[in-house]
């Protein structure tokens, strides 16, 4: 995966910001009302953007449809009066049509505004096989005979143009939003404090986000080759039609009154990303294109997308890695091993866990010192997919990989000698001792408590959800050092043997047919070799451990699952037919599948930025919360999708539906509540006051 854009991407984006700013859009927008704006059309015409996907032989500068997607998005976000996306992309088609009457229609194209559909303007149209051109006074030219491929490459580049105006559009409308809730108050507070303004705004950058990545994944889709290119296009259609719509509405609220005022550019935005959403009809329809494109047979011309620059595969070394775990697997995996599968600790099964381990498996990323292979953390990503493919957890290793990470980070030399081997050959595992009863989600509230006595410590408490505890040998336990220090500062973590006397375990069995735990700490004597990081100084290494915790991977993972379990009831027959053959049903699947697309491309993001050393505070949570909740949500309207028949599992299929609809609800739970990580964004991404 590659997000860094090149040198003449950035200058070309550079380029179009400066332009879009200097023209002054919004006073244009404001001037013009709901039309189009002759005067900047030309300007940008004479600025080259219209004809910038055109040959070079034809007149125009031959750039990839990477460059104009960076172009209409600068367009967006200034609220550009003008049809720049039909306007590039019908330039595009003038000059690949080539003809006298094309040629003139794109000599002509500055001086008047070209669109496909835009009622003020000349529209180009499709008739039978032909290319027409029909005029504002309702004349028609016939530009090109049995073109309708052109036609249909140009429609999609089009779209997927807008799709990126709407990014830049949505993304302003949050920031100005942001900005205005940074400095009104109210009861002697900024009104972005407030949870009930700050919260819906961090839902809308993640979903504008998570737009961006797969407008750009259509681009890189469409340079590849790749069969899910077209859908892709679709899907970005979909998403951002919708996304901004939201993202535009919640951003106007936050101004209260003020923003139904027309002396505020918000109304601006909001008008404007209404009218480039909806110019198709409503973006529900556009889902059914997806799931036709997907499952339906539908197919359509593509433009060329020349270099995209990026790549949002996994990678070949990835690729390869995860063949050869899928070939482990297929060798390993028993009957009896297939029959005890399962997403929770039940499925653990500690021979297979230590072949696992041997085989290089349990933690390939971990350093060559400490039994690794120092596999990267897309490899593990990779990995990670193949467990799932075979249902098998990880949940273990997952808890283990955390503890053992702060070890090696934060533990002596002696602790690091003593523990990590026997957790890297699978003879070991540990467990996340964090919640407490009373402090839920704000692990920084612990109260168990952790008294020196010597070259000891005296830890007393217990500690809720310690999932795994009664499979582990350690655990990591975050235990109060000083009750005087503020509570972020009085704080220090343990990786506490469990077999020590004063532990006790009892077992909480949840909704999601899944065994977590309760564990008790009774006056427990541990040496001081078993501390991690200084003492007091335990918020270090909870920030190093939630870097880890926080990427979305591993909640986003079961979403995969819950996909391939739809399309296997989908394609299943009932009766005559199939659910897959109702184009109803498609669209729903078509939703589920976009989400998923989303989702994997805000974690991968997430995964390639922490392994750079670049993931900003908000990557991670936006990351997490947008897997999570949409995986929910998608569980959800599958349950429903396939009712009474998923209640009563009545097929393998539906059954895991079923248990993915109870599941997915502790995903938005774990790791830190969905409301927590929308602070986190609205903190780290949008620059809003600390919620209250």
């Amino acid at each position: 995966m590659n997000l860094d854009l090149t040198d003449e991407q950035r200058l070309m984006a550079d380029t179009a910001e400066r332009f879009f700013r200097q023209a002054d859009t919004l006073a244009e927008a404001r001037r013009v009302g709901g039309g189009v704006s002759g005067t900047l059309w030309q300007a940008a015409a004479e600025a080259g953007f219209l004809t910038m996907r055109v040959g070079e032989a034809e007149g125009g500068l031959g750039t990839g449809l990477m460059e104009a997607v960076l172009v209409c998005e600068a367009a967006g976000r200034a609220a550009a009066p003008i049809p720049l996306a039909d306007g590039i992309a019908a330039a595009r088609l003038l000059g690949a049509l080539g003809g006298e009457a094309a040629a003139a229609r794109l000599a002509a194209l500055a001086q008047q505004p070209l669109a496909f559909a835009e009622p003020q303007v000349d529209r180009l149209m499709l008739a039978g096989e032909a290319v027409m051109l029909r005029a504002t006074d309702g004349s028609e030219v016939t530009l090109a005979e049995e073109a309708r491929a052109s036609f249909e490459a140009a429609q999609a580049e089009r779209t997927l143009l807008r799709a990126a105006w709407l990014v830049g559009a949505a993304t302003q409308a949050i920031e100005l939003a942001a900005a205005y809730a940074t400095e009104r108050k109210q009861f002697d507070r900024p009104i972005g404090s407030f949870q009930g303004v700050a919260l819906p705004l961090a839902d809308a950058i993640t979903d504008i986000e998570a737009g961006r990545l797969l407008v750009w994944r259509a681009v890189w889709a469409i340079a590849a080759g790749r069969d899910d290119a077209a859908s892709t296009v679709a899907m970005a259609d979909w998403w951002l039609a919708t996304a901004a719509r939201t993202a535009v509405r919640r951003s106007l609220r936050t101004f209260g009154g003020y923003g139904l005022s027309i002396e505020y550019d918000i109304h601006l935005y909001f008008l404007a990303i209404n009218r480039v959403a909806l110019t198709d009809g409503d973006p529900e329809g556009r889902l059914a294109l997806v799931g036709d494109r997907l499952w339906g047979g539908a197919t359509t011309a593509l433009p060329e997308a020349g270099e995209p620059g990026i790549d949002l595969g996994f990678g070949a070394k990835a690729e390869a890695y995860a063949a050869e775990v899928r070939a482990f697997f297929a060798r390993a995996m028993t009957p009896e091993l297939k029959a005890k599968a399962h997403h929770g600790t039940d499925g653990h099964d500690p021979a297979f866990h230590k072949e696992l381990a041997a085989a290089g498996f349990a933690y390939p990323d971990w350093p060559a010192q400490w039994g690794g292979e120092g596999r990267s953390a897309m490899e593990i990503t990779a990995l990670g997919r193949v467990f799932e493919e075979n249902r098998w957890t990880r949940v273990p290793i997952g808890c283990t990989n955390m503890g053992a990470r702060m070890v090696m980070k934060f533990g002596s030399p002696e602790l690091q000698d003593e523990v990590l081997p026997r957790l890297a050959c699978g003879d070991a595992l540990s467990c996340l001792g964090f919640t407490e009863p009373e402090s839920g989600s704000d692990m920084y509230g612990a109260r168990t408590r952790a008294v020196r006595d010597g070259d000891d410590w005296i830890i007393t408490g217990q500690k809720m959800f310690t999932t795994g505890a009664h499979l582990s040998s350690y655990v990591l336990l975050i235990a109060r050092t000083d009750a005087d220090k503020p509570k972020h500062k009085g704080l220090t973590i343990f990786f506490v043997p469990m077999d020590l006397p004063g532990v006790s375990i009892q077992p909480v069995h949840t909704l999601q047919d899944e065994r977590t735990n309760i564990t008790f700490y009774d006056e427990v004597r541990i040496p001081d070799r078993y501390r991690l990081g200084e003492v007091d100084g335990g918020l270090k290494v909870m920030a190093a451990a939630m870097e880890i915790e926080h990427g979305g991977e591993g909640y986003h993972i079961h979403h995969h699952s819950l996909m391939e379990a739809a399309l296997d009831w989908a394609f299943a027959p009932e009766g005559n037919a199939r659910p897959i053959d109702n184009r109803a049903v498609r669209a729903r699947l078509a939703k589920v599948a976009t989400h998923l697309s989303l989702a994997d491309l805000l974690c991968r993001r997430a995964t390639k930025a922490g392994e750079a050393g670049t993931l900003t505070r908000a990557g991670g949570p936006m990351a997490k919360l947008f897997a999570t909740e949409s995986y929910m949500a998608d569980a959800a309207d599958l349950v429903a999708l396939t009712a009474p028949a998923s209640l009563t599992h009545a097929t393998a299929a539906l059954a895991e539906i079923e248990e993915f609809h109870r599941q997915s609800i502790g995903q938005t739970i774990y790791g830190g509540t969905s409301e927590v990580h929308r602070t986190i964004i609205a903190q780290h991404a949008l620059g809003l006051p600390r919620s209250t």
